[in-house]
């Protein structure tokens, strides 16, 4: 009986090990799904000045709609701070708590705890992928740090540091791990520089022409202030080339010496040289700011606001769109990033003119008038008298006005004043002649005219016409005595052949 059930039991030890093979292959098999690398893709959005949506959160997958434009070459860097994520988090720290920590720390410098690992730079599509990053270190989820390292002038503010904690699951997944992880950071742009005139100046030259528009209008000598609003980049500090060049129209000169900055001062945060005219351009000048200034340094995503005067010289070409162009060049070595702008047009007036003879239309040189202004009534309110500088200077002196002369074409053009419209109290400027051509008499009342946009051409001429005077002898001399010798000669012998007649 014993041996029976020995027997038995052999049998079934025999067995056992195939039966436990067979129960196991039975059962299914749960392979490590964790990966060991994940590939993380920044797509760099920009915004408009104000128009920065409130935040939202990155799902960690494409978001077709998550607004503003592409934004390329903006460089990103990673960084490995596992190690620091884990000794926060070992101090009691939330996971939440531990990122918000690391972000705060990268908020104005890279902190001493972070790995390096690599530098990556946005396309055209506003994309840059950091490819196979560990997703373990060792047992110990991978976290990590990218930072905006440089971007283009235009942006003040660089983006939020980016903390990713591994692992990122599918959004509505507790359990399916995303390897391709997608991050939206984004910024706010701003011009790089814009220029225009001051609001004082914009009031001093605005005149509503008769079409309804509006130009900006001046005479030679007259003087008128410009700004210059310049975006400091976030990270000036890193940029050894920082400065701007102002170089105007032929006919504009800069006043480089009442260049203002806010905030910054003369010698120390920056320098300003002036540039000479050429035969294309006025007078200028080109600021160049010292980027290890602390000053300078400061003013790191603000604007800098920059103010001077320039003037309308004898150089400035009748009814031509006279600008200002402001260069704004910022870099490093060969990676020098320039913008320019360029401020309003300015404009100033003339008129031109031809003496004639009234009868034949023949051109006459030497007409002498004076440049004068009419009130409402046509009286003479004020005289002209032009400077070297080919401004000119109204006074009530006709003695102190200058004489302008038709040339031996019978021309004379007035450039460089303002338009009619400007002048005050419906006064009108005229032409008052002081001395007619030879042989001519002069004009008795002042000949008025419009000075606008475009009276300067040459279809635009106005006719000024003379009389000449009568051919008549001087009183007493003895030109009239051969005359009245002809005339008794003549009587008499009319007299000798009517007396003949009549006797026969």
């Amino acid at each position: 009986m014993k041996s029976s059930i020995w027997s038995k039991l052999a049998h079934i030890g025999l067995l056992l090990p195939i039966l436990i093979a067979t129960v196991f292959s039975a059962m299914p098999v749960f392979a490590d799904t964790t990966p060991n690398t994940v590939n993380v893709t920044l797509h760099k959005r920009v915004f408009d000045t104000g128009q920065v949506p409130a935040a939202k959160e990155n799902s960690g997958v494409v978001d077709n709609d998550f607004g503003g434009a592409p934004l390329a070459n903006v460089t990103f860097t990673a960084y490995d701070v596992t190690a620091q994520y884990l000794r926060l988090r070992q101090a009691g720290q939330t996971a939440q708590n531990a990122v918000a920590t690391v972000q705060h720390d990268a908020l104005t410098a890279v902190p001493s705890y972070a790995t390096k690992l690599s530098d990556g730079t946005t396309g055209n599509d506003g994309n840059v992928t950091f490819a196979n990053l560990a997703a373990k270190d060792g047992d110990k989820d991978k976290v990590y740090l990218f930072l905006e390292t440089n971007s283009p002038t235009n942006i003040t503010q660089r983006a939020t540091p980016i903390v990713l904690a591994l692992p990122v699951y599918q959004p509505g997944s507790d359990s399916q791990v995303n390897t391709d992880i997608h991050v939206y950071p984004k910024n706010e742009q701003t011009n790089a520089i814009s220029k225009d005139l001051t609001t004082q100046s914009k009031s001093d030259l605005t005149v509503k022409l008769a079409d309804g528009t509006s130009v900006y209008n001046a005479t030679i000598g007259q003087t008128f202030s410009y700004q210059l609003q310049v975006a400091v980049p976030w990270n000036i500090h890193d940029k050894a080339t920082f400065n701007v060049v102002d170089t105007p129209n032929l006919g504009i000169d800069d006043a480089a010496s009442t260049v203002k900055i806010n905030g910054l001062e003369q010698g120390t945060d920056y320098q300003i040289v002036a540039t000479d005219a050429t035969t294309t351009n006025g007078k200028g000048f080109k600021i160049t700011f010292n980027t290890e200034s602390a000053n300078v340094q400061a003013t790191a995503g603000k604007q800098l606001n920059i103010t001077y005067d320039a003037v309308l010289t004898k150089a400035a070409v009748v009814d031509k769109g006279l600008n200002n162009t402001a260069t704004l060049t910022i870099g490093n070595g060969s990676a020098i990033t320039t913008t320019p702008v360029t401020g309003p047009e300015i404009y100033t007036g003339g008129a031109s003119f031809v003496k004639v003879d009234k009868q034949s239309q023949a051109k006459l040189a030497g007409a002498v008038f004076q440049l004068v202004k009419l009130d409402s009534q046509g009286n003479i309110v004020s005289y002209a008298n032009q400077a070297a500088d080919g401004s000119y200077q109204w006074g009530t002196s006709a003695n102190k006005a200058t004489a302008f002369t038709t040339d031996s074409q019978g021309m004379l053009k007035l450039q460089g004043l303002t338009y009619s419209a400007k002048l005050p109290n419906n006064q009108r400027y005229a032409l008052l002649e002081t001395q007619a051509p030879t042989g001519y008499a002069r004009l008795a009342k002042p000949v008025a005219f419009n000075v606008t946009k475009g009276s300067y051409a040459n279809d635009q001429t106005i006719s000024i016409e003379n009389t000449k005077k009568g051919l008549l002898p001087a009183t007493g001399g003895a030109g009239i005595y051969v005359f009245l010798g002809l005339g008794l000669v003549l009587m008499a012998g009319a007299a000798w052949w009517y007396k003949k007649h009549q006797v026969a």
